[in-house]
């Protein structure tokens, strides 16, 4: 039962779902949906610190992608929006992930 705080009081609701892990987990990982079916997740590399702080091996700030961009395997890089444009182009290692926040 998950209890909702709102600003003129709280809600309570429940749910039940079919979702589930795929191991080993890291607990501070973020989790990814696995395949396309919807119910699988498994864990990238990126965490989550603490804090708050996420971290990762690459991040993407300039939202314009004009030339070849590799992200090797193992690697993680976020960015929070990616426009590529014709001469752009982003290259994705087996065991490498992008994500897209």
């Amino acid at each position: 039962m998950a209890r909702i705080a709102e600003a003129e009081g709280s809600t309570t609701s429940s749910g039940s779902g079919n979702v589930t892990g795929i191991p080993p987990t890291t607990e501070t990982a973020i989790a990814i949906w696995a395949n396309t079916s919807g119910t699988e997740i498994e864990n990238s590399i990126p965490t989550v610190q603490a804090g708050g702080t996420i971290e990762a091996s690459g991040f993407l700030t300039d939202r314009s992608v004009t030339t070849l961009i590799q992200i090797p395997a193992q690697y993680s890089w976020i960015a929070p929006e990616v426009e590529i444009e014709l001469t752009g182009a982003i290259e994705i290692e087996a065991d490498g992930e992008m994500i897209i926040i």
